[in-house]
């Protein structure tokens, strides 16, 4: 028999060939190429290997990842489980929203649910503030809702993304504030699901052209039976919708809408054809009595 072994080596070592010793599941001692190895685990039981120096692949003897199983010998990711061995990197936490004193006097002084201002707290991060309206003489007065800034570039982000989440609370979030210079928009928050209580608080009217807050609200009504649209903003002297049901004869409505807002054409895209075209693109209209 040791004759024979020998006389099998020899045959083996001519043909190119490394012995090849089995010992445990969990440590092969493979001569393949001429490596060496040290507590190789097999690739089939997912064991972690060490140490391994490969003339097939010219990988270094320590951390050798295996071009072959693209697994990851220590520390790294194997691609073939997708679990990581070492070092896994966590998701990173975000810090929940807590309210100042501030805070809370404000939402008990008007009556609003904490988790409404935790919720645009978690929102915009930014100081919570009383929103201001106006009343029928254009005097600015403290109303029962409050105002965040954010950035003009993140303003319709956030200000879907309250909508959303106050909904189900009945409260509604609608754009106060645009201050295209300063890159910085404004968002209120009312108690509340009736769109139309936002033109009252702010007291939205045409006083130019002899518009009265009332006018515009009867106006957005009559609109609404022949489509349907949200208010998603306001201020004393303009108003913003978004519709969710286009009006079936659009020319017709533009053009009323140019009868009743004339700086919607004039000093917007300049045409009924425009604004036509304007509305198609984002579901808006904007109307402003300058």
């Amino acid at each position: 028999m040791k004759y024979f072994s020998r006389w099998a080596l020899s045959l083996m070592v001519l043909a190119g060939a490394a012995p090849l010793l089995m010992g445990t599941n969990n440590e092969v001692m493979a001569g393949v190429a001429g490596g060496a190895t040290t507590s190789v685990t097999s690739i089939a039981t997912g064991s972690t290997m060490t140490g391994v120096a490969s003339k097939a692949t010219g990988s270094a003897a320590t951390g050798v990842v295996s071009k072959m199983t693209t697994s990851t010998v220590t520390g790294v990711t194997s691609r073939l489980t997708g679990s990581a061995t070492s070092s896994v990197i966590s998701k990173p936490t975000v810090t929940p929203a807590t309210l100042s004193p501030n805070d809370e006097d404000l939402a008990r002084a008007i009556k609003f649910d904490r988790r409404v201002l935790i919720i645009v707290k978690e929102e915009t991060r930014e100081r919570i503030q009383r929103l201001v309206g106006y009343d029928e003489n254009n005097y600015q007065i403290m109303t029962a809702g409050i105002a965040v800034p954010v950035p003009e570039d993140m303003s319709d982000h956030i200000l879907s993304s309250l909508r959303l989440k106050l909904l189900p609370l009945y409260y509604q979030a609608f754009v106060v504030e645009i201050n295209s210079g300063l890159k910085i928009d404004k968002i209120g928050v009312l108690k509340g699901t009736d769109q139309y209580d936002v033109l009252r608080i702010m007291h939205t009217d045409g006083d130019e052209y002899d518009i009265t807050n009332q006018d515009v609200i009867d106006r957005l009504k009559e609109w609404e039976e022949i489509a349907s649209f949200d208010i998603i903003g306001a201020d004393s002297d303009w108003v913003e919708i978004e519709f969710k049901r286009l009006p079936r004869d659009l020319k017709a409505f533009v053009e009323e809408v140019y009868e009743f807002c004339p700086d919607a054409i004039d000093q917007g895209p300049g045409s009924v054809e425009g604004l036509i075209k304007e509305i198609k693109r984002t579901n808006r209209l904007f109307l402003w009595w300058d």
